[in-house]
């Protein structure tokens, strides 16, 4: 027996680009942060591209009976076709809309992870430790170095100064790391493993705007920080630690970060009696 809760917040924009799966039917669930393209591309009806690539992947993962690293190529396949029909020059990678993934799917006593990018799987068993079976990719981690560096020189607008290094991770996308941005090389880069659940307690879909900021980009992500906050008060202790740091710091110089507010999702997914 499951219980799910999930959250999702707009950042800075009055919309959210992120998308939230949860599907108890299927016992599918997962968390897509959207990234739109440099290009500043919007669709016919106002929809930035993180949008459409996030719901896109949702959609597909939502429709698909396949396993999850086959869903995933799907869903970047057809991500790429929306690009192309919305005629946008995918020969450079800057052009490209893409979004992040982290999807659970829970079969009997076994549960199937897939990460995308930054988007995380964080599994809590019942002794009480955490661990991410996937691992963690932060592909922002060169740039907050050198924003790190900036804000203790006393820098201001730190953005224009590494709008290069920005185009440059783009550019670099499924290269040095993966993103579902409708090249076929994000193959490459999709990670997947199977857990056994017999002794979780909980599985957390996290997107990036729900991590607790750091002062110190190369300090590890405390996971059982995460574990401690949600059996605390669930998703939203979490996000409201988030929010609280980020308040703090308007000027982005305290806790290196793109903007003030990201949009912030998380599926919460706790095994009440058994495994399933």
């Amino acid at each position: 027996m499951i219980q799910v809760t999930q959250l999702s917040h707009n950042g800075v924009r009055t919309f959210n680009e992120d998308a939230v799966l949860v599907n108890e039917e299927s016992m599918l669930f997962g968390v897509f942060d959207g990234a739109s393209s440099l290009n500043s591309y919007l669709t016919t009806d106002g929809k930035t591209g993180g949008y459409v690539a996030s719901n896109i992947a949702k959609t597909v993962f939502n429709n698909s009976t396949e396993d999850l690293k086959t869903t995933s190529i799907a869903a970047n396949s057809a991500i790429e076709q929306a690009q192309i029909d919305g005629q946008i020059d995918i020969a450079n990678n800057v052009n490209r809309f893409a979004t992040t993934a982290a999807v659970a799917r829970l079969l009997d006593n076994r549960g199937e992870l897939l990460q995308v990018a930054d988007s995380v799987a964080v599994v809590i068993y019942k002794n009480g430790h955490t661990e991410v079976p996937l691992g963690y990719h932060d592909q922002d981690i060169e740039i907050m170095r050198k924003w790190r560096q900036l804000a203790d020189q006393g820098m201001s607008d730190i953005h224009n100064v590494v709008a290069d290094d920005v185009i440059s991770l783009r550019e670099s996308a499924n290269i040095t790391y993966g993103v579902l941005n409708g090249d076929e090389r994000a193959e490459n880069f999709i990670g997947s493993t199977a857990i056994s659940l017999a002794n979780v307690a909980t599985i957390l879909l996290l997107t990036d705007g729900m991590y607790i900021p750091k002062a110190d980009p190369d300090a590890p992500e405390d996971w059982n920080a995460y574990a401690r906050l949600y059996q605390t008060g669930g998703l939203e202790e979490i996000y409201d630690m988030v929010r609280v740091k980020e308040l703090t710091d308007p000027g982005l110089d305290k806790y290196p970060r793109y903007k003030l507010h990201d949009d912030a999702s998380g599926v919460a997914i706790d095994f009440i009696c058994g495994s399933k």
